[in-house]
């Protein structure tokens, strides 16, 4: 008798669990993904194309993994100007629905664009500025000579074009996390701004070589030497404007750029040929 009393146990408790789903799939309609099943394919989704977009990584070093633009955000193909030479010309191309940035390898950092119109580029690609503490654990591992620049290292001393670079053509120029360019290049726009020198509470350093940084590799102590721990990177502000801030140094910087290199030391407003952005999502949302 028992085993009788197991197979219709066994028997009730499938009937439940069809009886659940059919429930589900009557009062669910339109809402698929919160049923049981609905559930269960997006997990089975998830594991077959992986939670990063096309040409994108996840970060697990941070609290919150995110995916981060293995690449330096270049102008679509539907984009009016595909290398825009000044901030008007990537307000027009803003302008223009069909123009998206996208992230891929060997084409020229979107330049001459102020911190807003980033925002607007990575939102028109459904993605974001990335934080400046999700740019330093993207940037984590990227590998920052202090001299003896050659063509495949980060793009500092003009070691590899006149200007801006391909994206990903410095092939020793990657993060641990798989992403290219953090350090040189372009400065890359994160989505903070300080006012008047104010950073999360607390004020900025003056301008220097950075020797002493918190967890998101912001300067809170400077010096007029060279620091060795810190890659001789530097680190600029101004206490005296609504600064936007910048992360990584461009094609000139030399030994200052970095994983702690920051600039906040122009106004959100301000553009430039060595000034750029990548975007970032949160997987799952």
């Amino acid at each position: 008798m028992i085993p009788s009393l197991a197979k219709t146990a066994a028997v009730i408790v499938s009937s439940t669990i069809l009886a659940t789903l059919a429930v589900n799939a009557v009062d669910m309609r339109g809402h698929f993904a919160d049923t049981l099943l609905g559930n269960l394919f997006k997990v089975i989704s998830q594991e077959e194309i992986g939670p990063c977009p096309e040409n994108m990584t996840l970060v697990t070093q941070a609290l919150v993994p995110f995916c981060v633009d293995m690449y330096e955000a270049s102008v679509g193909d539907s984009c009016t100007y595909t290398e825009p030479t000044s901030v008007e010309q990537t307000e027009l191309n803003l302008v223009d629905n069909d123009c998206v940035p996208v992230s891929e390898p060997n084409m020229l950092p979107w330049r001459f664009v102020t911190q807003q119109q980033a925002q607007r580029a990575c939102s028109r690609a459904d993605k974001r500025l990335l934080t400046a503490g999700e740019w330093y654990k993207a940037a984590l591992g990227t590998p920052d000579p202090k001299g003896g620049w050659l063509e495949d290292h980060c793009n500092v001393a003009r070691n590899r074009a006149d200007g801006a670079d391909g994206t990903g053509a410095g092939i020793r120029c990657v993060s641990d996390a798989g992403v290219y360019d953090m350090v040189g290049n372009v400065w890359e726009w994160v989505e903070e701004t300080v006012h008047e020198g104010n950073w999360d509470g607390r004020l900025l350093p003056q301008g220097g070589f950075v020797s002493g940084a918190d967890i998101d590799g912001i300067a809170y102590e400077t010096s007029s030497a060279q620091q060795e721990l810190f890659n001789q990177d530097r680190f600029w502000s101004d206490s005296t404007i609504h600064a936007g801030v910048m992360r990584g140094g461009y094609f000139a910087s030399n030994g200052g750029a970095g994983v702690f290199a920051t600039y906040a030391a122009s106004p959100p407003t301000f553009s430039g040929d060595a000034v750029g952005f990548r975007c970032a999502t949160t997987p799952f949302e």
